[in-house]
């Protein structure tokens, strides 16, 4: 979802509608902006060490599942790892290709604005902009490979909230 907002404040808006001078440039000119989103993980599939080239149409091999695989969805323990185990030599694994979600994904990226008119023509735009404003941790990288030690964990993140300010001059 996204999001753009003239705030009703200031000369000819709504709110302080006959608003000039020093009063008009404190308060119009407003904007607030944002992307939301909020998204499922991505699928993902358990993989095995390959005995006896016996490959999927993927070039890997599938672990064998044997019990339930959901998990505590921690870092340390995304799925229950331990219903997973390697296939025999020579065969198949017989988990299914994107049996599991990785984590979502719940980021907010906010901005405001205030316009200033510098010249007929022009404005200065002030900007805050902040990426991942709730700074939610956002993780990636889960470790699908039955032979890795870090097997089961997320082991990276996107990034956390970024601030930033600007000036803008549009013409």
């Amino acid at each position: 979802a996204s999001f753009v907002w003239n705030l009703p404040f200031g000369k000819g808006e709504r709110y302080a509608g006959s608003a000039s001078g020093v009063a008009n440039a404190i308060i119009g000119g407003w904007q607030v902006n944002g992307i939301y989103i909020w998204q499922r993980g991505f699928p993902i599939t358990i993989q095995a060490a390959d005995l006896g080239n016996v490959f999927d149409s993927f070039g890997t091999n599938r672990a064998n599942v044997s019990g339930d695989p959901s998990g505590p969805k921690t870092v340390e323990q995304w799925f229950n790892t331990a219903a997973f185990s390697q296939p025999a030599l020579g065969q198949f694994g017989n988990s299914t290709r994107n049996m599991l979600r990785g984590p979502t994904i719940n980021n907010l990226d906010f901005a405001l604005f205030k316009n200033f008119d510098v010249v007929r023509g022009a404005l200065l735009q002030f900007r805050f902009e902040s990426f991942n404003a709730f700074n939610h941790p956002n993780f990636t990288g889960v470790s699908t490979d039955i032979r890795n030690p870090d097997f089961g964990r997320l082991t990276s993140a996107r990034d956390g909230r970024i601030n930033q300010l600007g000036l803008k001059l549009i013409w």
